[in-house]
């Protein structure tokens, strides 16, 4: 059945969803390892390579009005050859989906539920999630906004607990770049570069639901520099706390930092805290990522994504189990295999090898717009 869109977002609504998605993971597990105690400057450098990345995704979609990746995908490529990429693009979102519940899952694990399958764990979330999702776009962005404040909060609050517990030590950050910017670079491309702020193609998914869309680059950009901004802080903390060399080998570097806070022998135990938090961040992009397969799927199948949304979530549940038989295979599999044979294509070859055909196939439309029927969705 084809009916006009109806569900939007609000611009302050896709702040926080792009800002909590690029926290995420990535405040988690940590990033930058490479750079060692130059991963700051590494996500610095990263951050502005980001914003670069959301302005072309958002440049890519705005050619045509009201239409996402997969429909823009169709006037480039015709309508065939469009679902057999539309299909690619949907097991690459639901395979990082599983990936990014997986991770917390472990972290879950590890932390507080030592004796609790993780099987559990992850049917949990994930029927959390996609009842959040069949409810609609709208819903998870004013679920968002409620998660914000308790992020920032905490995350900056971890900050000033190991401060005042004299567990920072600003002298792990030197000396700065003693090899030359080498590890920078090699900590930026392409891990940085892809993870997290080349995962941000999912958005191409979402910004034609936004009401205002003419503010939306602007949106964007402001949320890359906020989220870059407080992972900055974060891998600065992480840091000056742990040292590199600890940081590195660290499974969740955030949460051994959290457990360090100890303040008059009463303020402990922080860690549990943390995780619940970082429980907002994952909820967040694990549904932005099913939210962007849904949609393929819908386009694929010309029905209502709500049909696909519990099997769907229950495939991705599952895989996050089977996808590596431990957690070192899962951490070394992202390491390695994901960011060269996933994300690279998906991220950065495919839409740039897109955008001339786009740009040629528009080319005097004025604004890139269509014909009302062109314009109605599924």
């Amino acid at each position: 059945m084809v009916v006009k869109l109806t569900e939007k977002l609000s611009l302050w609504q896709l702040f926080i969803l792009i800002f909590i998605f690029e926290m995420g993971s990535a405040i988690i597990v940590g990033i930058g390892n490479e750079a060692k105690q130059d991963a700051w400057i590494a996500i610095a450098v990263a951050t502005s390579i980001g914003v670069g990345l959301v302005v072309f995704y958002y440049t890519l979609v705005s050619r045509v009005k009201d239409k996402n990746l997969f429909q823009i995908m169709e006037v480039a490529l015709g309508k065939w050859l469009a679902k057999v990429l539309a299909f690619l693009y949907v097991v690459y979102f639901f395979y990082i989906a599983s990936r990014v519940l997986r991770d917390f899952c472990e972290l879950l694990t590890s932390s507080i539920l030592p004796k609790t399958p993780i099987e559990v764990t992850s049917i949990i979330m994930m029927c959390m999630i996609t009842y959040v999702l069949y409810l609609g776009i709208e819903v998870l962005g004013r679920t968002s906004e409620i998660f914000l404040p308790y992020v920032i909060i905490f995350i900056i609050g971890i900050g000033i607990g190991i401060l005042l517990s004299s567990e920072l030590h600003m002298e792990n950050l030197l000396p700065i770049m003693p090899e030359g910017i080498g590890p920078v670079v090699s900590a930026v491309f392409p891990s940085l570069l892809t993870f997290p702020f080349g995962e941000l193609i999912v958005f191409t998914v979402i910004f034609p639901y936004v009401s205002n869309p003419k503010y939306i680059r602007r949106v964007s950009i402001i949320s890359v520099v906020a989220a870059g901004g407080l992972l900055v802080y974060a891998s600065i903390v992480q840091i000056a706390t742990l040292g590199f060399e600890m940081k590195n080998r660290s499974t969740f570097p955030l949460l051994s930092v959290a457990r360090e806070i100890s303040l008059l022998d009463f303020l402990e135990r922080v860690d549990l805290l943390i995780v619940f938090i970082m429980m907002f961040g994952v909820i967040i992009k694990v549904a932005v990522f099913t939210y962007g397969g849904l949609k393929g799927l819908e386009y694929i199948g010309n029905i209502s994504y709500r049909y696909f949304a519990f099997p769907m979530a229950m495939v991705i549940s599952s895989s996050s189990i089977f996808i590596s038989d431990n957690f070192a295979e899962h951490i070394q599999e992202g390491l390695k295999f994901v960011p060269t044979y996933m994300h690279i294509p998906f991220q950065i070859v495919i839409p740039f090898l897109l955008f001339p055909i786009v740009l040629w196939k528009t080319k005097g439309m004025k604004g890139g717009q269509q014909d009302d029927q062109s314009n109605k969705t599924v």
